[in-house]
């Protein structure tokens, strides 16, 4: 975490210093809505072709960063809490993944106008799993299927919209699961996932 939090500061020390145009600083929070995929196995008595999963509520804070005005880069640095609850036949698993999260997007100013602005942006994102997270499942031995099987960095892709209203910016996002969220092991069953998240956050701009 002390490395995520380093490199985000100097990210923004670095950018701040090449960045044309005005400086922006705020703070935001938000809801999602996580969903999981996986791909279809059988064997040792698991079955996943018959996976289905819904999309639980989960929550993000943090901060943000903007350069730029038409063209602006905004990296972002949040705690985020992602909830999912699938099943396969007889087993049901729940998730409850908290990571430090640092997007950097790339956004492009569509419509400006003199008391509102309407923008698109699009980037990747860095997930570090906390140790916090939790997951359990029914009628399964609940060891096997330690968190520390996370991996330690995941890799998403956002695409979304946002409007800036004076110091009031409003953002939806969608999220592209990259990398897998676990170790491809199949003993460690539920961890071939890649997730899916739908956010909707509000921030405030007091720079």
């Amino acid at each position: 975490m002390k490395k995520t939090i380093l490199t985000f500061t100097l990210l923004t020390f670095v950018l701040s210093t090449f960045a044309i145009g005005p400086f922006t600083l705020g703070i935001k929070g938000g809801i999602n809505s996580s969903k999981i995929t996986t791909d279809n196995y059988s064997g040792t008595g698991v079955t996943f072709n018959d996976f289905k999963s819904d999309a639980k509520s989960g929550y993000n804070l943090g901060a943000f960063a903007r350069f730029g005005t038409k063209v602006y880069l905004q990296p972002e640095l949040l705690y985020s809490v992602k909830k999912n609850q699938s099943n396969s036949g007889a087993l049901n698993q729940k998730i409850d993944l908290k990571t430090i999260q640092v997007p950097v997007l790339l956004g492009f100013k569509l419509i400006d106008l003199k008391l509102a602005s309407i923008r698109a942006f699009t980037g990747p994102a860095m997930s570090i799993v906390m140790d916090n997270s939790r997951v359990s499942y029914d009628g399964v031995t609940e060891s096997l299927y330690d968190t520390k099987n996370y991996k330690n960095n995941i890799w998403d892709w956002q695409l979304g919209a946002g409007v800036d209203v004076g110091m009031i910016t409003l953002d939806c996002r969608y999220e592209w699961g990259l990398s897998n969220t676990s170790d491809a092991n199949v003993s460690k069953i539920g961890f071939v996932n890649k997730g899916n998240t739908l956010t909707f956050s509000i921030g405030f701009k007091f720079i």
